[in-house]
């Protein structure tokens, strides 16, 4: 009997290709369907894991954004405290720099010649075109200082605020 069936099969190749298709379709359906299986269980696993991550992230971002917010409102605070009490200190500056500049506007630069002196316009220079010049140097030479102390202040208060 099994040498009949044996001999139909060989003899007939197309009885052949329909007997491999079919085993080919019985392994295919058996083990596809257990890998099938397996693979949904693991897709699964992943998605859980995927949305835990997401979930982790989204908390730790909305943590970040409350406290970069917080952090924030802080640094405005302190800055605007830092901008007044910079202003108030230059105001003061300014107020002393003036206050010092008219107080020696009064004084000339140049003594006034000696009370002995037989001719004081027989010098060697021009007292009102020295005092003229010692001014405009003064004056460019105190603008300097007043920028260099304004710079002083505004480092300080930038010190100040970023600690």
């Amino acid at each position: 009997m099994i040498n009949l069936l044996l001999g139909r099969v060989i003899g007939n190749p197309m009885l052949m290709i329909w007997i491999a298709l079919g085993a080919f379709v019985a392994g295919a359906i058996s083990g596809g369907g257990a890998a099938w299986t397996v693979q949904g269980w693991r897709l699964d696993a992943v998605k859980a894991e995927y949305n835990g991550f997401v979930d982790t992230t989204r908390t730790i971002g909305e943590a970040a954004k409350e406290k970069a917010e917080a952090t924030k409102a802080a640094d405005k605070k302190r800055k605007d405290q830092a901008d007044a009490e910079n202003k108030r200190t230059l105001d003061r500056l300014r107020a002393d720099n003036q206050r010092l500049r008219e107080r020696r506007a009064g004084s000339g630069f140049v003594p006034a010649a000696a009370a002995g002196a037989g001719r004081p316009d027989l010098a060697a220079f021009d007292r009102a075109e020295l005092e003229r010049s010692i001014q405009r140097l003064d004056a460019g030479i105190q603008g300097l200082i007043d920028e260099g102390d304004e710079a002083t202040v505004n480092l300080n208060t930038a010190k100040t605020w970023a600690q």
